[in-house]
């Protein structure tokens, strides 16, 4: 793979792949020394971690403003796709090779994908055109589109005001999970707040509406459950749907909100919602009751940023991590906990990044100095214990230890690989690609 080839599709040449380490070498290099300056350094393990390399980099073109916002990313069983304003680019998870590459399906910006694929196909938000919105609305992200991530072929495209029965209402969030895209409306107040549809065809399946008031940012879907919150006569509920059927999931564990008014669902499995209507703000897990929690303020941001099902939070099935100049975690129980045994942490320009799409695993990646500390990949358990799977070689580690970039750069992983995304690389890595297993 040390050949360079330029990614030019018919549309989008904006991606440059550089093929970086041989597949044979991935996995075997030596660690070389301690983690400088870690505090945990004397109860270090006697066999060190492995240490993973980049198998490849796909470089952004230079002055390329369509990937100057990175829209969302998706990790297929052959195939990962990265989004800008343009459109879709997708790259062969074998050697960053150019898969496909296609303009915004629906036409205008992209506005955002799933944060994750189901049964091969992801979905997408965008601006539409007067044709494809069908004349109607003035919403920014009205049109969503079925895609298939293998081939890069749109299956479908629908307005979704006519779903909504608002002209003027758009997609706040959307998911795909247990066969159905889930779109979330962005109209606090809406008769329909969420619809679902087929996801190989985009046909209507069920609508949701009910008697409370819709909350825009109360949406998550993942598992083939449905979360949404609402507010009842100045009441917060959390309603379970599930996802083939748009109906109430029977004996649904969900927590008693109270009188929280702004309820932010983190995640839908495991469940996680947080409040910011109120002082102090709160976080529950499950069916547990809201808990008072400090320093959120950081969360919330990535919260109303992000989306919440976009958002760069790493949630366990016991415990929630996101990043930062540090860790900041909470147990299933709300309580506060600092992951002890964390590498770097006592590193200059100490850096904490949530790593997404790991299912019911924390995991986060921390790193320090460049070019002197490696980054490296850790669960958080429940009781805040950190176990490092892997050390990251270079250039992930140089890219992660910058001073001051905390938050720059996006992390998702599955079982195989971990794929660091950098926003705005104009000519620098766009996607590097971690092989987590040897061979």
């Amino acid at each position: 793979m040390s050949a360079t080839n330029v990614l030019r599709g018919p549309v989008l040449p904006s991606l440059i792949a550089v093929g970086i380490v041989a597949a044979s070498v991935v996995g075997t290099v030596t660690l070389t020394g301690k983690h400088s300056g870690s505090a945990s350094a004397a109860s270090a393990p006697a066999t060190p971690p492995p240490v993973r390399n980049a198998a490849w980099v796909v470089n952004g073109a230079h002055d390329a403003p369509e990937l100057s916002a990175l829209t969302g990313f998706w990790i297929g069983s052959d195939i990962v796709v990265r989004g800008g304003v343009d459109g879709l680019h997708a790259m062969r998870r074998g050697d960053g090779s150019a898969a496909w590459d296609l303009p915004t399906p629906g036409g205008g910006d992209l506005c955002g994908m799933s944060a994750a694929v189901d049964d091969g196909v992801g979905i997408v938000a965008s601006q539409g055109t007067t044709e494809t919105r069908g004349g109607a609305g003035s919403a920014d992200c009205s049109v969503v589109s079925g895609v298939d991530v293998t081939s890069g072929k749109v299956l479908w495209t629908t307005p979704m005001s006519s779903s909504f029965g608002d002209p003027d209402a758009g997609a706040a969030d959307y998911a795909a999970t247990g066969g159905t895209a889930i779109v979330d409306s962005d109209r606090d107040q809406a008769e329909t707040g969420v619809v679902g549809l087929d996801v190989k065809t985009g046909v209507q399946k069920w609508k949701y509406g009910g008697e409370c008031e819709h909350r825009g940012k109360g949406f998550s879907a993942a598992g083939g459950h449905v979360v949404v919150a609402e507010v009842c006569q100045g009441q917060a509920k959390i309603r379970v749907l599930d996802a083939v059927t748009g109906g109430a999931v029977a004996g649904a564990a969900v927590p008693n909100l109270g009188g929280a008014t702004h309820p932010q669902v983190v995640s839908a499995d495991p469940l996680v919602v947080a409040d910011d209507g109120s002082s102090p703000k709160a976080l529950s897990f499950g069916a547990g009751g809201p808990v008072t929690v400090t320093d959120l303020g950081g969360l919330f941001a990535t919260l109303s940023d992000k989306g919440a099902s976009r958002a760069q939070v790493s949630v366990g099935k016991d415990v929630l991590c996101f990043g930062g100049h540090q860790a900041s975690c909470w147990t299933a129980g709300g309580t506060p906990t600092t992951p002890h045994g964390l590498p770097n942490e006592g590193a200059e320009h100490h850096d904490v990044y949530p790593v997404l799409g790991t299912g019911a695993t924390a995991r986060i990646v921390t790193t320090g100095v460049p070019g002197h500390t490696r980054a490296s990949l850790c669960r958080v358990t429940g009781d805040g214990t950190v176990v490092v799977e892997a050390d990251l070689s270079q250039p992930v580690s140089d890219y992660l230890g910058k001073s001051g970039t905390a938050g720059s750069y996006y992390l998702y992983a599955d079982a195989k690989d971990l794929y660091l995304v950098d926003p705005q690389p104009s000519g620098r890595a766009a996607v590097i690609d971690v092989r987590l297993t040897a061979g």
